[in-house]
C-alpha cells in the first residue's frame, strides 16, 4: 500500500524561504490591558548572499516617519551591508569547509556513478521479510521452552518433603555477619555483558525471583523450581542458536519467576520511596456504584457473545476492589452463578488461579498454544542510564500446560514462557542508508498503536531523571506525525510517500516513509578494495556507530569490535565468519576515496594559522550518505567551543539509527553550495544560557542522467562572537562614497538583526536575543 501526503517537520526550510512581512507593533499607553494598533515602523531587509540568513533592519526612533520613503537609511545601504557581510561570511565558510573542493571531487567521479530510483513497495516488502525471519526465530526459541517445560512437568513427581537449594535473584552473593553465604544466596558469578545493556549477568544459568509475600521454601515453590531446572539447558541452547536473543523467562503459576541469564535483582530505593509517597497521598472519596457497573458489563459481554464480536476465545469480567460494601448476589444469580468473591490477600492466589485453570481448559484440551505479542513497553532497568530509543521492548510469550493424564481435563496452567525483543534491534533491519536523508521506518500494532517510530518520545525528564510518559504505549500515528505548533521550532515542508505491509505471523505492520525529491533516489559508486582500505584507515574518519555495516552481536569474539574494525577484518578476509552489508561497505569505500583529499586540505589550512591570528573557525566536518564522518580541528582541543558536537552525547549532530545529523538534513533541503546556519547552546537550546556556537553546512549533490542525489554535506563550526564582529564591521559602511554615514547599526534608535528564513535571530546587539524568534510583540511605553 502506498500513499502520498505533505507533512510539516520541525526543521528549517532554507530553500523555500518566503520573505517575512514587516512586523506590526502595538503600544500600551497605560497599565490597562487594551492594545492600540499603530502604524508599523519602517523596516528594511536584504538577503545575505549564498546563505539562508536575512538581514533585517528595524527603525525604532519615534521621531522617524513611518513612511518608508522618508527613512534615513537608503535601501542601497542595507543591501550593501548584506552583500558585504554575506560575501565575507560565504568566503570564510567556503574556505574553511573546503566545500568547493569536495563538490569538485564528486563531480570528477560522476561518470562512474549510478543513481537508481528507490522502489518503496519492494523496499518495505524486503524489510518486512527480514523482520519476519528475525521474529520467527524468537517464536521458535519460546516454543522450545514450552516443550521443555511441559515435558519436565510430565516427568516430575510432586514431593511434599522436597529439599532443594536454588539461586534466589535477591539473595545471590549475599553474606551474613560471619561472612558466610546466606541460605539460597550461594556464590553466583556475574559479569558485565554489553548484549544485556552492560548489566552483570551469568549466561550459563538462570536465577529465580519470588515476590516478598511468597515463602521461598513452600512445597509448591520448591517442586516448581526443581521441575523448571530443566529449562537451563534450553535457555543456553536457544542463546547459542540465536545470539540476538535477550531475556528468556518462565513465570510459574505458583508465583516464582525464572529468568535467563541469571541476574542479581535489587530493589530500587527511589522507586520504593516514590511508591510509598503516592500511596500516602491516596484519599478515599465516596463509594463506587459497583452494582450498576457490573450489570452494564454483563450486558455488554452478552451482546458481544451473541454478535460473536470481540475476542473469540474465553471472555471474563473481573472486578478488583479493596472491599465490597454490598452483596452482588442478585447480579450474579441473573447473569453468572456461582460468583467468585475474594476478600483477603490470602484468597487471591487460590481463587484467581482456579479461574485461570477454568479459562485455560479449552486450550489445554485442544492443545492450543497461542503466541502472544505485547505492545511496546519500557525496560525499567535502562531508565536511569539509556536514551529513549534503547528502552522499548516487545515480548513474545506462550502458555505452558500440564500434559499429565490425571489433570489434563482440568486444564492446569503451569505458567508462561517468553522472551524479550528489543525494538531497536528490530529496526536495524531497515537500514538507514536505504531510506534517504529524511526517510524512516516505523512499526504499528494491530490495535493501531505505534510500536516504534523515530518521533515517539516515551520519556520525559524530571530533573536529572527520565520517566515514562502516561500512555506512552498507546500512541497512534497521527499523534507523532501531526504538525508541531511549537513556535520555538523551525519547519520544513516535505511531501512523503508512505508504504505499508504486514509482518507475517505477527500482529505488527511495517511502514516505510520516503520523501519525494532526494528520497526517491539512491546513489551507487564503486572503487577497489585496496584503494578504499587505504583511505578508510585515516585517523580523521569515523563511521556511524549505530549503523550495521557488519554483524558483530552474534559471535562473542566480534562483540568487542567497532564497526570500522569489523569492516577492515571483512575486507582483508582476516575473519571469514564476519557477515557484512556488502552494498553499504562498497559505498563507504567509495566515499572514503572521494573525501580523502579533504584531510590534506584541512591540515594545510591549520598549518597556515598562526597563534597570533584571529580565531576564525573551530573545526570543519563532513558526512556522507553512507554514514562516513570526517572532521578536523583548526584550534587546540581545549579551545573548541562546543566539545559535545559530533560525539554520541549530542545525538542531533551524528548519524543515528533513526536520523541523519541535523546539519546534514538542513543542508540537503537547501540549494547545493548555499550554507545553512544553526545556533548551538552549551547545554542545549532549552538551557538558560546564551548560544555560543554557530554551525554552517552545505549539501554536495551529484547529477546523473538528469537525476540528482545528495552525496554528502560539509560544514564548519565557529564562535557566534566571530559572526557578530564580521556583521558589525560590515554595517559601518555606507553607500554615499566618502560622505559620512547618516546612521549605522550602532545608533541607539536603530535595531539591526540577522535572522534565518524562519525568523529566528542569529545576530543582535542584545546578547540574550540570538536564538529567539522575531515575532509580533508589544512595545512597552511609560
Amino acid at each position: 500500500m502506498v500513499c502520498g501526503c505533505s507533512v510539516l517537520l520541525p526543521l528549517p526550510d532554507p530553500s523555500r524561504a518566503i520573505m517575512p512581512a514587516p512586523p506590526s507593533f502595538y503600544a500600551n499607553p497605560s497599565s490597562t490591558s487594551r492594545w492600540i494598533p499603530r502604524q508599523p515602523r519602517p523596516v528594511a531587509w536584504a538577503f545575505i548572499r549564498k546563505t539562508s540568513a536575512l538581514l533585517w533592519l528595524l527603525l525604532l526612533g519615534t521621531s522617524l516617519s513611518p513612511t518608508w520613503g522618508q527613512a534615513k537609511i537608503p535601501l542601497e545601504t542595507v543591501k550593501l551591508w548584506a552583500d558585504t557581510f554575506g560575501e565575507d561570511l560565504y568566503n570564510t565558510v567556503t574556505k574553511y569547509s573546503g566545500s568547493l573542493l569536495l563538490q569538485k571531487k564528486y563531480k570528477d567521479v560522476e561518470p562512474s556513478l549510478k543513481i537508481e530510483e528507490v522502489d518503496g513497495l519492494e523496499l518495505v516488502r524486503k524489510f518486512s521479510e527480514d523482520m519476519e525471519t528475525m521474529l520467527r526465530r524468537k517464536v521458535e526459541a519460546v516454543q522450545n521452552l514450552v516443550e521443555a517445560a511441559e515435558e519436565a512437568d510430565l516427568n516430575h513427581e510432586f514431593n511434599e518433603s522436597l529439599v532443594f537449594d536454588y539461586y534466589n535473584s535477591v539473595l545471590i552473593n549475599e553474606r551474613d555477619a560471619n561472612g558466610n553465604f546466606v541460605e539460597l544466596g550461594a556464590e553466583f558469578l556475574l559479569e558485565s555483558n554489553a548484549h544485556f545493556s552492560n548489566l552483570p549477568v551469568n549466561t550459563s544459568i538462570s536465577s529465580v525471583q519470588l515476590p516478598t509475600n511468597v515463602y521461598n521454601k513452600d512445597p509448591d515453590i520448591l517442586n516448581g523450581v526443581y521441575m523448571s531446572e530443566a529449562l537451563n539447558a534450553v535457555f543456553v541452547e536457544n542463546f547459542q542458536r540465536d545470539p540476538t536473543l535477550t531475556w528468556q523467562y518462565f513465570g510459574s503459576a505458583t508465583g516464582f519467576f525464572r529468568i535467563y541469564p541469571g541476574i542479581l535483582v535489587q530493589a530500587d530505593r527511589d522507586n520504593r520511596e516514590h511508591f510509598k509517597l503516592l500511596v500516602e497521598e491516596l484519599m478515599v472519596k465516596g463509594v463506587g456504584v459497583v452494582d450498576q457497573a457490573l450489570r452494564e458489563a454483563f450486558e455488554i459481554l452478552k451482546q458481544f457473545q451473541e454478535a460473536k464480536q470481540g475476542s473469540l476465545c474465553n471472555q471474563a469480567i473481573m472486578l478488583i476492589s479493596d472491599g465490597a460494601v454490598e452483596d452482588y448476589q442478585p447480579v450474579f444469580e441473573k447473569y453468572n452463578w456461582p460468583d467468585c468473591k475474594i476478600s483477603t490477600l490470602a484468597d487471591t492466589q487460590e481463587n484467581v488461579m482456579e479461574y485461570l485453570h477454568v479459562l485455560s481448559r479449552p486450550m489445554v484440551i485442544n492443545h492450543d498454544h497461542d503466541i502472544i505479542w505485547t505492545e511496546a513497553y519500557m525496560d525499567s532497568k535502562l531508565l536511569s542510564s539509556q536514551t529513549q530509543s534503547l528502552t522499548l521492548l516487545t515480548t513474545v510469550a506462550m502458555p505452558v500446560f500440564s500434559k499429565k493424564n490425571e489433570t489434563r481435563s482440568h486444564g492446569i496452567l503451569l505458567g508462561v514462557v517468553g522472551s524479550d525483543v528489543a525494538l531497536r534491534e528490530l529496526m536495524k533491519l531497515a537500514p538507514r542508508y536505504r531510506l534517504g536523508v529524511h526517510g524512516y521506518a516505523f512499526l504499528n500494532t494491530n490495535n493501531g498503536y505505534i510500536l516504534s517510530h523515530p518521533d515517539l518520545r516515551p520519556l520525559y525528564r524530571e530533573g536529572k531523571k527520565l520517566k515514562p510518559k502516561p500512555n506512552y504505549n498507546s500512541v497512534d500515528l497521527s499523534e507523532v506525525e501531526w504538525e508541531d505548533q511549537a513556535e520555538s521550532k523551525r519547519v520544513l515542508f516535505l511531501t512523503n510517500d508512505y508504504f505499508f505491509t504486514d509482518i507475517s505471523d505477527t500482529p505488527f505492520s511495517l511502514g516505510v516513509v520516503l520523501s519525494r525529491g532526494h528520497g526517491e533516489y539512491i546513489l551507487l559508486g564503486n572503487t577497489s578494495v585496496e584503494e578504499g582500505l587505504h583511505d578508510l584507515l585515516h585517523p580523521d574518519l569515523a563511521l556511524a556507530s549505530d549503523w550495521i555495516y557488519c554483524i558483530t552481536d552474534i559471535d562473542p569474539d566480534h562483540r568487542k569490535l567497532s564497526q570500522l574494525e569489523a569492516m577492515v577484518r571483512f575486507l582483508t578476509r582476516e575473519d571469514p565468519d564476519l557477515e557484512c552489508d556488502e552494498e553499504l561497505v562498497r559505498e563507504v569505500l567509495f566515499d572514503a576515496v572521494v573525501t580523502a583529499p579533504m584531510e590534506a586540505y584541512w591540515t594545510a589550512l591549520a598549518l597556515n594559522i598562526s597563534e597570533e591570528s584571529e580565531q576564525v573557525v573551530d573545526m570543519a566536518f563532513l558526512g556522507t550518505r553512507a554514514g562516513l564522518l570526517r572532521s578536523s580541528l583548526f584550534v587546540g582541543s581545549e579551545k573548541v567551543s562546543d566539545r559535545k558536537f559530533l560525539t554520541p552525547e549530542d545525538e542531533a549532530s551524528v548519524f543515528t539509527l533513526d536520523r541523519f545529523p541535523l546539519w546534514y538534513r538542513q543542508a540537503s533541503e537547501h540549494p547545493a553550495g548555499s550554507f545553512v546556519f544553526n545556533l548551538r547552546w552549551e547545554e542545549g537550546p532549552e538551557s538558560a544560557g546564551e548560544p555560543m556556537v554557530v554551525t554552517a553546512s552545505t549539501a554536495v549533490a551529484v547529477t546523473v542522467d538528469k537525476k540528482t542525489a545528495i552525496a554528502a554535506a560539509v560544514g564548519v563550526q565557529m564562535k557566534l562572537e566571530f559572526l557578530q564582529r564580521k556583521f558589525w564591521a560590515a554595517t559601518r559602511q555606507c553607500s554615499t562614497g566618502d560622505m559620512p554615514c547618516t546612521q549605522s547599526c550602532e545608533d541607539s534608535d536603530l535595531d539591526c538583526f540577522v535572522v534565518d528564513n524562519n525568523g529566528f535571530i542569529l545576530i543582535s546587539e542584545r546578547s540574550q536575543e540570538p536564538g529567539i524568534k522575531l515575532r509580533k510583540k508589544p512595545i512597552q511605553t511609560s
